[in-house]
């Protein structure tokens, strides 16, 4: 009756820890949803993924330049083909990615909260340049084998040829490489839906 109590017991407290763990890690990927998005705000949004500002914005933030070498040791879904420079930052136990490409700017992250992530993504998206107007471009969402929702708006000014495509994609799953990536890409306008991979 003792043993049984005590086994009772043990198992109450160990329930306990990893409850309390799970939502220590819960709050821990809404911290790195948030600092993902301020990161691409700071990152690319601001400096128009311009080559540049984008490289000081590096420099300063303490990111970490990755070399040809050590690229070839990450997952294939941390950089585009076509990456003229990448870097990564470990802040606070969050891992994140930034990227530039010709006609683009990415920040991805390994761990986030997607609906925190999203929800920070709009309100961004929601304050266009000057004279600009929003445009949806792309909204999708597929369930299986896990959730991943991808939302794309365009920033364009009217009549313009020219657009800036503003791209939320997260994977709601623990075994990907990362499972937010923020992108801004330059292109001309064609009023077709955007569809990304």
């Amino acid at each position: 009756m003792r043993m049984s109590r005590l086994m009772l017991l043990l198992s109450a407290f160990v329930l306990a820890a990893c409850n309390a763990q799970n939502r220590q890690s819960g709050v821990r990927h809404q911290d790195f949803a948030r600092v993902a998005v301020d990161l691409f705000r700071s990152a690319c949004v601001l400096t128009q993924g311009s080559f540049e500002p984008v490289s000081k914005f590096a420099v300063v933030g303490h990111f970490v330049p990755v070399g040809k070498e050590d690229l070839s040791r990450l997952p294939p879904a941390v950089a585009e083909p076509d990456a003229r420079a990448l870097w990564m930052l470990e802040q606070d136990s969050g891992v994140y990615y930034l990227s530039l490409s010709d006609n683009s700017c990415s920040v991805k992250a390994k761990y986030v909260d997607a609906a925190v992530l999203l929800e920070h993504f709009d309100g961004l998206v929601r304050q266009p340049p000057k004279n600009t107007n929003i445009e949806l471009r792309a909204q999708q969402a597929v369930q299986t084998p896990f959730e991943i929702r991808q939302v794309s708006y365009a920033w364009r000014e009217a009549g313009s040829s020219e657009e800036t495509v503003l791209t939320a994609q997260t994977a709601d799953s623990p075994d990907l490489p990362v499972q937010a990536v923020l992108n801004l890409t330059h292109r001309s306008h064609n009023g077709k839906p955007l569809i990304l991979p």
